[in-house]
């Protein structure tokens, strides 16, 4: 009785433990220290092979760090290989204790591996991680998860985004949205807003655009989610300089910047050099603008991330044209 005493004892505390580090981990990854929640994780990871640990325990705690490893994938375009296999353990293992919470978000978290590595790269079918999304979807309605459900939603979204089907978008982003603000999830929230905005901006709707990129930024700072700030701003940067409101974007792009670099968000600092070149092309000043793309195009490079490094090649040609084409004009004045 002793010795069975002592095992649940055991399996209590290295719960407890467990999940304090997925707390310390939750907490380094919203501040923006990406890298120090993945530490977290790996130190904790070792202690999954004491036999006093539960499974489902090492289920939960799997299913955390292989979400973390699939943010390293989203932000700085790593490999996608563990995030999945960890994912599908983690799926193996809930099936195991026929857990239909930890069954439901180990899909999800499949699928979105998925989706974030092929957005990176531009390539594959997306249409066929569709799939996990309902099936998650499906499973968290059942489990009244309204968390989940706007979770689910959203990267149903997602998938109807990208195979152009922007009605069936709006639907799955305003029900996320929707969910989320009802049972407040503002991380769930400020993403549909997000792409809400993303959708306006692309139909040409950039002052509707920039209410919904205005209120992703406001809850994302009330929520202190540091780490979407620098996203949020960018955002707004971007529409603001398709308005033409030069100085208001210049504000947000330099505060994405900062805030990108000091958090070292790659993906994030990219898109915040692009910000700052095309406002300092709006404005004129071509060799700063250049400066800036350069910047874009060497990070980019850094971490093979192709359309982005694609992307900043196209801006430095044009730049460079533009260029040639003044000094042909001046050189016919004259």
């Amino acid at each position: 009785m002793q010795q069975n005493q002592l095992q649940g004892a055991l399996s209590s505390q290295f719960d407890t433990v467990l999940e304090t580090m997925e707390g310390i981990a939750t907490s380094y990854f919203l501040s923006g220290r990406l890298e120090q929640a993945l530490q977290i994780l790996q130190v904790g990871r070792l202690l999954l092979s004491m036999p006093e640990v539960t499974t489902h325990a090492q289920a939960r705690f799997l299913l955390q760090y292989g979400r973390t490893l699939t943010l390293k994938t989203q932000f700085e375009n790593a490999p996608e290989d563990e995030a999945i296999a960890v994912l599908q353990q983690v799926q193996q293992l809930a099936k195991q204790l026929d857990d239909p919470q930890l069954i439901a978000d180990a899909v999800d978290s499949i699928g979105f591996a998925g989706y974030t590595a092929a957005s990176n790269r531009r390539e594959g079918d997306p249409s066929l991680l569709q799939g996990y999304f309902q099936e998650a979807l499906e499973r968290r309605q059942a489990l009244q998860d309204q968390r989940g459900c706007s979770e689910s939603l959203f990267h149903l979204g997602l998938i109807e985004d990208i195979i152009d089907q922007p009605e069936q978008a709006h639907r799955y982003y305003t029900q996320a949205l929707q969910l989320a603000r009802q049972h407040n999830h503002p991380r769930e929230a400020a993403e549909a807003l997000r792409h809400l905005g993303f959708q306006a901006q692309r139909q040409g709707r950039p002052a509707e655009a920039q209410q919904y990129f205005r209120r992703a930024l406001r809850m994302a700072e009330q929520s202190e989610m540091q780490v979407y700030i620098p996203f949020a701003h960018v955002a707004l940067a971007d529409v603001y300089l398709e308005q033409k409101e030069l100085d208001r974007a210049s504000e947000h792009a330099r505060k994405a910047l900062e805030l990108a670099q000091s958090m070292d968000i790659k993906r994030a600092h990219i898109f915040a050099l692009f910000s700052n070149g095309s406002i300092c092309q709006a404005r004129g000043d071509t060799k700063l603008a250049r400066d800036y793309y350069e910047q874009a195009h060497a990070l980019a490079q850094t971490i093979g991330l192709g359309y982005a490094i694609q992307r900043a090649g196209d801006a430095l040609q044009q730049l460079a044209e533009n260029t040639d084409s003044q000094l042909s004009a001046q050189e016919q004045e004259q």
